[in-house]
């Protein structure tokens, strides 16, 4: 497949939500990143749920393909991250292996809902970023991927990252500020350092 066949077929999912496009990209994809995650993952079965994971993700966030200078690289950077979340999230931790006593914490309904409503918020915030401020902030935030991996993907320069990512951890700021009063004193010593 040609780089202007996949960047017509990434435009057709970004534009028109074209299910067909995104499957044909998905088949050209699949046997190639299912054995590049597995040359991290080390589980044939595993590697293709993350590649399965990775489409998930490409088709929620298929608005902002049209900013993707070059797909086949963030599809392989994208695959390569989540594979190593994967293997990060595997690895067993022994209480030995955290030092001195380990603190438990005991969830009540009421924190776990506070916290799932402060999440909702931020990602309503998140969404309500300009596109390409909203998807530098998630290959940076959620794809795990370095200011200069991003400027090289979205062919922008490093100062513009720096600045996409600035403009959206000021609004998410702002929203915790106003919804989480209780660290107000917090946020104005911070305000202070800088």
């Amino acid at each position: 497949m040609t780089a202007e066949e996949i960047k017509t077929l990434t435009n057709a999912m970004a534009e028109q939500n074209d299910l067909s496009a995104f499957d044909r990209l998905y088949r050209y994809y699949l046997p190639g990143l299912v054995s590049f995650a597995n040359s991290v993952v080390r589980d044939r079965h595993r590697s293709e749920e993350v590649v399965g994971d990775v489409f998930v993700k490409i088709w929620e966030n298929r608005k902002t393909l049209t900013a993707i200078r070059n797909f086949s690289q963030y599809i392989y950077i994208a695959t390569r991250h989540q594979a190593l979340n994967y293997v990060k999230s595997r690895k067993n931790i022994s209480f030995e292996d955290l030092g001195e006593p380990a603190a438990l914490s005991f969830k009540t309904p009421e924190g776990s809902m506070i916290t799932a409503e402060n999440l909702q918020a931020i990602a309503r915030v998140i969404n309500e970023l300009p596109p390409r401020c909203r998807l530098v902030f998630r290959l940076i935030k959620e794809e795990g991927l370095k200011y200069q991996d991003v400027a090289g993907l979205l062919d922008l320069s490093v100062k513009t990252v720096e600045n996409q990512m600035t403009i959206a951890m000021k609004r998410i700021v702002e929203l915790l500020e106003k919804s989480l009063p209780e660290y107000a004193s917090y946020y104005a010593q911070k305000k202070m350092q800088k």
